[in-house]
């Protein structure tokens, strides 16, 4: 009788293992999940699946019911096991070890291998019975990891290169080729522990990007505002916030308003204005007002701390070229088991059989060739603010032909500039008057007026006061006059008719004197440094075609587009109209979307690869993008495609470092020219030029 057996589900990450989950099955199982689900992957070796879902859409039940829609079975889910047998199913390994300690058993390994490697080949001496009985016992603890996978291996019913090379260690170590068997089990031990140290090393990078410095904060305890540690909040608390503060916490605004700069979360140029009933998420800033919020998430619940969490599981998502080295790595297994039975019929001598089985039997050089190079690219991305959630979407920037982007805040910046005014009043009176009610404002718009004044050399008078208004404006009384300084809206709620609007295209602030308007300024986001020199240097590297998509109107896209080459642009766009020409492009070549808003969203799920700019995107751009790029800076689209290129370039090189000295080494002990301790050796050479030609990257 066939079942689903249910070996875990904690925090939205269900494992579901039977007989029945098959590559065939699979394919079927997937296709009936695929609107309901985040991801899901087969682990074929040990008949599991993994599936990440949203609790918020979906529940397990939902989640069965489509699985058993699709398969033949005959009897429903049972909770098993809450952690599987089978060392294979996780994503990511729990490991009761710290890496630390890993590294200091692994130095203290490295001055056996040392004496063993220099007693042998270089002296040229015997051991001695006791180090001997040693060095098998030490080997025997170190191969135990990998002779509890074979046996899991065998109970399922499998033989991989896993059992492959259990059996040919224990052989080794048996038949009396100790230092062999060694040689190999500590090349094998230092392969595991650099892929793991490149994978904490990014995820530790990753982390940085959001650590939370704020270690105190503000809560409500009746009608009293007490400071207590972040530690401490519960969710249900409410938390106070004021202009100038970072929100620590995800809630929702129960009282109060306030400008808040939310370019981590949404990377929009403009703060926004949130009132009683909306959002607010850790890691962004008050520039001004104050609100008391609803805690809902706090620490690693939080909306930013989950999106980290997604980014580092990816780190084990396999990308092309691992899922292609796990085939060769199948292939290595059939022709190892081939040459080792057929060097043992053609010389009749178990030593070379033996020799043949070591070279082949280690995995290593195979299975690093691609982990080891992406890894090393993830790690290198991390550390210069470039958050990739998988190696399959690195390789696949290079690989594409078109890139498209959106205009507001990915090629033009965050940071408004005054591009123009004009004024009925002396243009010196004018611009005092600004820079006097502006220069103590922090809001981005203010500061960028007093710059433009300051430029021109005209200083604010250090007692003028002003009066914020948030999301509207300033007022003041200034030599005996009353003074507005704000957008439209604030000039309509005071009873000032404005009978022109200004060019649509920029953001225009307003100043009234008594009641009359004197003048405007008009301000604009720049265009980003660099990005001119990206789009060209994109093309240099033969990327055909690089579209604009932008939802503003035909003027203002043709005017910033002039000072580019764009090859085609698409203006006036609603979401729906840019995902259409995305899917339409992607018919026929491979497509990458650059955007940054929840505009893009549906664009950016459409293309092959989806990157999130300005600070890492909105909120929904991060959860469909498949890398973040978090500096803002253009140059590092450049940085991501040589790195992409530069990645395939090392994994192929690697495969062809293993495969040579495979083959090499196998003929060599097919003849009996070396023996099996030679065959150790070979794994030595060749998995150390992996690693340190992977390393090239960094």
């Amino acid at each position: 009788m066939q079942k689903i057996v249910i070996k875990s589900n904690i925090k939205n990450r269900l494992r579901l293992k039977s007989k029945l989950f098959t590559p065939q099955n699979f394919i079927t199982i997937k296709e009936s999940l695929v609107d309901n689900i985040i991801s899901i992957r087969l682990n074929e070796l040990c008949f599991s699946i993994i599936i990440t879902y949203d609790d918020r859409k979906v529940d397990i039940k939902t989640i069965l019911d489509k699985i058993y829609s699709v398969t033949p079975l005959t009897s429903k889910a049972k909770i098993g096991k809450e952690i599987c047998s089978c060392k294979r199913c996780d994503i990511i390994k729990p490991n009761p070890q710290s890496l630390k300690t890993k590294i200091k058993k692994f130095t203290a390994l490295s001055i056996v291998a040392v004496y063993v490697f220099v007693k042998e080949h270089i002296l040229a001496t015997a051991f001695s019975p006791v180090f001997g009985l040693g060095l098998t016992v030490l080997s025997l603890y170190m191969a135990k990891p990998l002779i509890d996978e074979a046996i899991n291996d065998i109970k399922n019913r499998n033989f991989t290169l896993e059992s492959f090379m259990a059996f040919s260690l224990l052989l080794a170590i048996f038949g009396g080729e100790i230092t062999a068997a060694f040689e190999v089990i500590y090349i094998l031990t230092g392969s595991r522990l650099f892929e793991e140290y490149t994978a904490n090393l990014s995820r530790a990078e990753i982390k940085n990007l959001i650590k939370m410095d704020v270690t105190k904060l503000y809560v409500l305890r009746g009608d009293i505002e007490i400071e207590i540690d972040l530690e401490d909040v519960r969710s249900g608390d409410t938390a106070v916030f004021v202009g100038g503060e970072k929100i620590c916490v995800d809630g929702v605004i129960i009282k109060g308003e306030a400008l808040i700069n939310e370019a981590l979360i949404n990377g929009r140029s403009r703060s926004t204005l949130k009132k009683s009933g909306d959002k607010v998420f850790a890691n962004t800033t008050i520039e001004q007002g104050r609100i008391f919020v609803k805690v809902n998430a706090v620490g690693s619940e939080t909306y930013i701390a989950r999106v980290i969490s997604d980014v580092e599981k990816s780190l084990s998502i396999k990308s092309k070229s691992e899922v292609m080295a796990d085939v060769l790595a199948k292939k290595v297994l059939k022709i190892g088991s081939a040459m080792t039975a057929f060097t043992l019929l053609l010389t009749r001598s178990f030593t070379n059989a033996f020799s043949v089985m070591i070279v082949m039997s280690c995995p290593c050089a195979t299975i690093l060739a691609a982990s080891s190079a992406v890894s090393s690219a993830i790690a290198y991305a991390a550390r210069n603010g470039i958050l990739i959630k998988g190696g399959e979407y690195l390789e696949k920037v290079s690989s594409a032909s078109v890139f498209c982007f959106d205009k507001t805040g990915t090629l033009t910046t965050g940071k408004p500039v005054v591009k123009d005014y004009k004024t009925l009043i002396d243009e010196r009176e004018f611009l005092e008057i600004l820079v006097n009610l502006e220069h103590k404002n922090t809001h981005p718009i203010a500061k960028a007026i007093t710059k433009f004044c300051n430029d021109k050399g005209i200083f604010a008078n250090s007692n003028s006061h002003a009066k914020n208004e948030v999301g509207l404006g300033v007022s003041s009384n200034h030599n005996g006059s009353t003074y507005l300084l704000g957008n439209h809206k604030f000039m309509i709620n005071n009873g000032i008719k404005v009978t022109k609007k200004e060019n649509n295209a920029y953001t225009n602030i307003y100043l009234a004197k008594d009641s009359k308007l004197i003048g405007s300024i008009s301000l604009t986001h720049d265009i980003r440094p660099y990005s001119l020199e990206m789009l060209k240097e994109l093309k240099n590297r033969g990327v055909k075609k690089i579209v604009l998509l932008t939802g503003d109107d035909e003027l203002v896209s043709k005017e910033f587009a002039s000072g580019f080459e764009f090859d085609e642009i698409y203006y006036d766009l609603m979401p729906n109209e840019k995902a259409d020409i995305v899917e339409k492009l992607s018919k026929h070549a491979s497509v990458v979307m650059i955007g940054d808003g929840v505009n893009d969203t549906l664009a950016m799920s459409k293309a092959d690869v989806s990157i999130s700019f300005a600070s890492g995107g909105s909120k929904a751009a991060v959860e469909v993008s498949n890398i973040a790029i978090t500096k803002s800076d253009p140059r590092d689209i450049i940085k991501l495609y040589d790195m992409s290129k530069f990645t395939l370039k090392i994994a192929n090189q690697n495969y062809q470092i293993g495969t040579s000295t495979n083959i090499f080494g196998s003929f060599l002990a097919m003849f009996g020219l070396i023996g099996p301790a030679g065959a150790g050796l070979i794994h030595l050479v060749h998995t150390s030029a992996i690693l340190l030609n992977s390393n090239r990257i960094k």
